[in-house]
């Protein structure tokens, strides 16, 4: 059960499976309704029915088997009562899906028997593992290129402050891009509410005289061209960047959080070790360990790595979605101007 990662690339994590979580429709439960999922594997062609309380069994067992990778968090647990929040159960679902798409494109974590029989058996039976990663992978012998551990310990600290700061600037721009969509969308909703006041002040009366008619004319012209427009749904961003970003900002988070046990760990088996007497075994055993914790920390930041930068270098496809949207928007309210200054004119700057 030897390991060794190598320099992966996305498109290389990507291709190993494409994990698909979907909510059943019909929610069960008389009083405290729970929720179902469809989770499918294109790797195994297998499609299951799991609940919430199963993700967290295989959770578990990831966890307790391989402490020095960075299995990521779950989404919190909320007891549905009378169905949930459409928008709740919505973005949990999404959650379980980035998190079980992190573990099952893991270059290691994908070929765990307990992960298989997760994704392929109808009736799963996860048990904790009696032992972790380190003992299962049997002696590590160590190949000539292999880091010292004085250098891998270099470069765990130095991953962690690179990575912690690409966490924190990735957070930032989501927020950012959430706010831009959000206004985006406030925008459209103020145009059909201006459309529908436009169009109550556009309904004619019999002691209107020419130039009244004429400003209802140029009302009605402008309410109808803002309430078509309120109607259509805008693209307002590229979803498959913004799903990247989140899919980063997940397995950076899980990395940040290996980072931590794994300072607090560390320090711990090398005191003990240095306690120890240096030819004992069980000396011996803590040094092993805790060279074999620092190689896992200097793999798992290549693939958080990976997926910052698979999230950055979609950002140019994400900003020009967003200029489109701002453009039509503004070239909406450009549209309006006209219509209420030439109310004979249908044709628009928008067409």
């Amino acid at each position: 059960m030897t390991h060794n990662i190598e320099e992966v690339t996305f498109e290389e994590l990507e291709a190993t499976d494409v994990i698909s979580v979907e909510l059943v429709p019909e929610r069960k439960g008389l009083i405290l309704k729970h929720c179902e999922y469809y989770v499918s594997s294109r790797r195994h062609g297998t499609t299951v029915t799991r609940r919430y309380n199963e993700f967290v069994q295989l959770y578990d067992v990831l966890y307790a088997k391989y402490p020095y990778r960075a299995v990521c968090s779950l989404p919190p647990k909320r007891v549905v009562v009378g169905g949930g929040s459409p928008l709740f159960l919505q973005r949990r679902r999404a959650a379980l899906q980035r998190w079980l798409t992190l573990v099952a494109r893991h270059p290691v974590l994908a070929h765990d028997a307990d992960l298989r029989t997760f994704l392929c058996e109808t009736s799963p039976r996860l048990d904790k593992p009696k032992h972790d990663e380190f003992i299962l992978a049997g002696t590590q012998e160590d190949n000539a290129g292999d880091l010292s551990t004085d250098e891998m310990q270099e470069s765990f600290v130095s991953e962690q402050e690179q990575l912690r700061l690409a966490h924190l600037g990735l957070g930032r721009l989501f927020k950012i891009f959430e706010k831009v969509e959000g206004r985006c969308d406030a925008e459209r909703t103020d145009i059909r509410e201006l459309g529908a006041a436009l169009n109550a002040l556009s309904s004619p009366a019999v002691a209107d005289t020419a130039r009244w008619s004429r400003m209802r004319d140029a009302m009605k012209a402008a309410a109808e061209l803002a309430i078509e427009t309120g109607e259509t749904q805008l693209e307002v961003t590229e979803e498959e960047a913004m799903d990247g970003m989140l899919l980063a900002l997940d397995a950076v988070g899980a990395y940040r959080q290996l980072c931590s046990r794994l300072t607090r760990g560390l320090h711990a088996e090398r005191a003990a070790a240095a306690a120890a007497a240096p030819q004992c075994a069980a000396a011996r055993a803590l040094r092993a360990r805790h060279r074999y914790a620092l190689r896992c920390a200097v793999e798992e930041a290549r693939i958080a790595r990976v997926y910052a930068l698979s999230a950055l270098e979609l950002l140019p496809e994400l900003l020009r979605t967003l200029g489109t949207a701002h453009a039509r928007v503004a070239a909406v309210w450009a549209d309006l101007h006209t219509a209420l200054r030439h109310p004979n004119s249908k044709q628009t700057a928008r067409d």
